[in-house]
């Protein structure tokens, strides 16, 4: 007895491209007198204080429970950010989305976390007295660098921008203590 061949009774389904789950904004560059506006120091006095805030938040599960290994990492943040500043960021141009999400695969960071991150940071703007000038540029690079980092959705839409005028009173509800002057 023959084998009779089958014929598809519907075309194949034309190859389609990939959809991408979240559009990505550029990262703009740091405005170079970000240095000049808050200095070194204040600028590393700030992410101590983010991520200090950051660990007793609700994200702090992320970040090393042994204080040396918590000081290791806040330490390294605070080189990037402000290598960053300097013009001369560890990643090659062109390639910070890469760079960035690769580096941060490994900690779930999905948009509810986004915008715990992004609070504590506006909060820790006022508990270091970070200069007015210098949070407006500090805050437009890291709110669009806050996208390229989440690595787990959890959301069909994009996530929310927040312009800094409006950043504070949206923000707010994600701060469990409020520090907000």
């Amino acid at each position: 007895m023959c084998a009779k061949k089958l014929q598809p009774t519907e075309p194949a389904p034309a190859e389609q491209a990939a959809a991408f789950d979240l559009v990505f904004p550029a990262i703009p560059a740091l405005a170079p007198d970000l240095l000049s506006l808050a200095g070194e120091e204040p600028l590393r006095a700030l992410v101590k204080r983010h991520h200090e805030r950051l660990r007793r938040s609700g994200v702090g599960d992320r970040f090393p429970s042994d204080d040396k290994r918590f000081d290791a990492v806040v330490r390294r943040i605070a080189n990037f950010v402000v290598d960053t500043a300097r013009g001369t960021p560890p990643y090659a141009p062109g390639r910070e989305r890469e760079w960035l999400r690769f580096r941060h695969f490994p900690i779930t960071i999905d948009e509810p976390a986004r915008n715990v991150w992004l609070a504590e940071l506006l909060a820790a703007f006022d508990d270091v007295d970070f200069p007015p000038a210098a949070r407006l540029v500090l805050w437009n690079w890291v709110e669009a660098f806050s996208i390229v980092i989440i690595n787990r959705r959890t959301m069909m839409s994009q996530p929310r921008r927040y312009p800094f005028a409006n950043a504070p009173a949206a923000l707010r509800q994600f701060v469990r203590e409020d520090r907000w002057r």
